[in-house]
C-alpha cells in the first residue's frame, strides 16, 4: 500500500515465527537459525543491502503463528 511518499510492501505466513532472541540479528551477515549445512546466513542481509541502497528499510516482526516482513521504499516519480 502506498503512504505519503512511500510504498509499504508486506509479507507474512504462519510457519511458527521468529525466534524472539533471534529478532533482533536475523539481518546480521551469515547468522542463521538453521542446522549447520543448512544455510549461510546471507539471504536477509543480502536483501537488507538491497533495501537499504534503495533508500528503504525492511522490518521483520512476529505476528499470530507467523513471521511478517515489511519493505519501505520511497516512491520515485
Amino acid at each position: 500500500f502506498e503512504e505519503d511518499e512511500v510504498v509499504h510492501i508486506t509479507c507474512e505466513d504462519n510457519g511458527g515465527g521468529i525466534p524472539e532472541d533471534a529478532l533482533p540479528r536475523i539481518f546480521e551477515p551469515f547468522y542463521t537459525t538453521k542446522d549447520m549445512g543448512k544455510g549461510t546466513g546471507l539471504g536477509l542481509s543480502v536483501s537488507y543491502g538491497i533495501v537499504r541502497d534503495m533508500h528503504g528499510k525492511i522490518v521483520a516482526k512476529n505476528i499470530d503463528g507467523g513471521a511478517q516482513f515489511t519493505i519501505t521504499l520511497p516512491i520515485v516519480s
